[in-house]
């Protein structure tokens, strides 16, 4: 080998295996799971709020209720998709909301299944999934903030 013709030197070393690094493509699995569950469990939450709208009724349809019913399914929905698109303070607020929700139907859940078993199991659904939601949150964020996530992404940590 000729020190003085580089060419031989670059045949020979051949560092394409050291630097090949298998990156998914795919918009999803680059996603982590506990951000997918989070996604998917704002979209059963804010699915679960219109098909139970009729319920919300109660069969008195006057226009005050009607309109506070639209304005909060409204309201609802954008700030699901807010909160899956990640829009500052979005989470945080949909979040409030369903624990608020969460805190408000628990305890009176025992008294729904003396009256009304249908009202009663809705409520339930609506409970857990809002929930579910919430705790989902806490294990994103905490999955966020996770050193290997910084690593993976080349994020810088806090001690660098």
């Amino acid at each position: 080998m000729d020190p003085m013709n580089t060419s031989d030197l670059n045949t020979q070393m051949d560092c394409s295996d050291v630097f090949v690094k298998c990156v998914p493509k795919d918009h999803v699995e680059l996603t982590p799971k506990s951000e997918r569950l989070f996604k998917a469990s704002v979209i059963v939450v804010c699915g679960w709020a219109l098909i139970e709208t009729p319920l919300d009724l109660g069969g008195a349809i006057n226009f005050t209720t009607l309109l506070a019913l639209v304005v909060s399914k409204i309201l609802m929905g954008l700030f699901g998709a807010a909160a899956i698109v990640k829009l500052r303070f979005a989470r945080q607020v949909f979040m409030f909301i369903c624990g608020v929700s969460v805190f408000a139907i628990a305890p009176a859940l025992p008294v729904e299944y003396t009256r009304n078993v249908l009202i009663a199991l809705c409520s339930t659904v609506e409970c857990l999934g809002k929930a579910a939601c919430v705790v989902s949150l806490a294990f994103a964020s905490l999955a966020a903030g996770s050193a290997g996530e910084h690593l993976s992404l080349g994020n810088p940590m806090a001690d660098d």
